[in-house]
């Protein structure tokens, strides 16, 4: 079935004021009227990868060129490329190398469908996970109490393609994707299984569009149910859509790892797939706080690279072309001291590295692959780090970000959804404006 603009509005427009959201109450909120919300590039999908902890991005995408780096980490450095078998780093532009365990996205990064981000950060960060967790999902810097995420307000100032603009899977939503537009948290694709048989009472419906997507506060109880009396068909018809849809999905030859996090990207990619107007989408990896025995290519971290690195490869392969209109991006709480610990670990720290994948990237050019790394490094030189210890931030993180909702979604709205901060050019994407 065909999803008009004209089904869209009727059916999210519904659900919006039964779970007790106004939608112009809210646009007026962020000083915007109906005339400010445009519709979105159809058919693309962010997803947000929030490794919580925070990832060291010295020991993933590694500066072996730059004399420092083995200097600080006697023990958990990685070798230069081609001097260790097991330990040694896979050359990636003749400075950056990525940790051996990675190897599953070397592929991605020769082809052009993933490029690394380092240096990148905020000058305010105060190594708190919980403040930087928050700082990162709600793009605002400073008192982020009262903020809802940076993606709930793309979906509240721009107009969608479907009936499902924004999941999280996982147990309960995150902060990024919290705030009055909906979205909803799914353990799996079977939560979408709401009951759809044409007998369906609307007790039965409402029970389920609750479970779903929200609980209306107890003073819209009332208009809810009235409300649902007048639209429940057009729900209902939803409903039966996304089933519909899902039910034509095949299932993927692509074999997945046996871990929680490749799964939760194999359900992202069914949904994407389904073409019911997915366009963000959040997983979380957490266990990243290595502040003892981290280790180099072996250890916990080494095994926390490899379980990301082979659950992306699978996640590209299983998307296929549907990779061109896809950007995955990691976040992560902060980057880990230059140096490591006298545990073997390394502790809170500044600035990090992110990890971009998708068929949009501005890695490639007439003469081939030019920028598997986007970087102006800062150097770990003890004069060049922030206070001394820490890898200094050379490019802002909302920057970043303002490219995803400005270039790859195609929301005008950038300085509403990420307020407070003048932008400057990154170029990670193609038809952004280079750095």
């Amino acid at each position: 079935m065909h999803m008009t603009r004209r089904y869209f509005l009727k059916s999210t427009g519904a659900l919006a004021v039964y779970c007790g959201i106004n939608p112009l109450h809210t646009l007026a909120d962020v000083g915007l009227t109906a005339n400010d919300v445009k519709p979105v590039k159809r058919g693309k999908t962010f997803v947000a990868i929030f490794l919580r902890g925070g990832m060291d991005g010295l020991n993933f995408i590694v500066p072996y060129k730059d004399p420092g780096y083995q200097a600080l980490r006697r023990t958990i450095a990685l070798s230069n490329p081609g001097t260790d078998n097991a330990n040694g780093v896979l050359d990636l532009d003749g400075f950056f190398g990525l940790n051996p365990r990675g190897a599953a996205l070397m592929p991605l990064f020769k082809n052009g469908t993933a490029m690394a981000l380092h240096a990148v950060g905020y000058d305010l960060n105060t190594r708190s996970h919980f403040e930087e967790q928050d700082t990162w999902e709600t793009g605002v810097t400073g008192n982020t109490v009262s903020s809802d995420g940076w993606l709930n307000r793309h979906l509240i100032t721009s107009e969608g393609h479907g009936p499902v603009r924004a999941i999280s899977i996982g147990d309960v939503l995150p902060r990024i994707l919290r705030g009055k537009a909906p979205a909803f948290a799914l353990h799996g694709i079977s939560d979408l299984a709401m009951p759809a048989a044409d007998n369906i009472s609307d007790t039965e419906m409402m029970a389920a569009i609750e479970h779903a997507y929200c609980t209306p506060p107890r003073e819209h109880e009332a208009a809810a149910r009235d409300l649902l009396a007048q639209t429940g068909q057009t729900t209902l018809e939803g409903v039966r859509m996304i089933k519909s849809k899902m039910a034509q999905i095949k299932d993927s030859t692509v074999q997945y790892p046996k871990t929680e996090f490749a799964r939760r990207l194999q359900e992202v990619a069914r949904v994407i797939k389904a073409d019911i107007g997915l366009e963000v989408a959040e997983v979380d990896y957490g266990g990243w706080d290595t502040h003892q025995n981290q280790g180099n290519s072996n250890g916990q971290y080494g095994n926390l690279v490899q379980g990301f690195a082979e659950g992306m490869a699978a996640f590209a392969a299983d998307l296929g072309d549907r990779l061109n209109d896809v950007l995955v991006l990691t976040m992560s709480d902060f980057g880990r001291t230059a140096a490591e610990n006298g545990t073997g670990g390394t502790d809170h720290g500044w600035a990090n590295c992110m990890l971009a994948l998708g068929g949009g990237l501005a890695t490639s050019s007439a003469g081939g692959i030019v920028k598997p790394v986007l970087s102006k490094w800062p150097g770990l030189d003890k004069s060049q780090l922030h206070q001394g210890r820490d890898l200094l931030h050379t490019t802002d993180f909302r920057d970043v970000l303002g490219e995803v909702v400005s270039v790859h979604l195609g929301n005008p709205q950038i300085k509403t959804v990420l307020p407070s901060h003048d932008f400057k050019p990154v170029g990670l994407l193609r038809g952004a404006i280079s750095a």
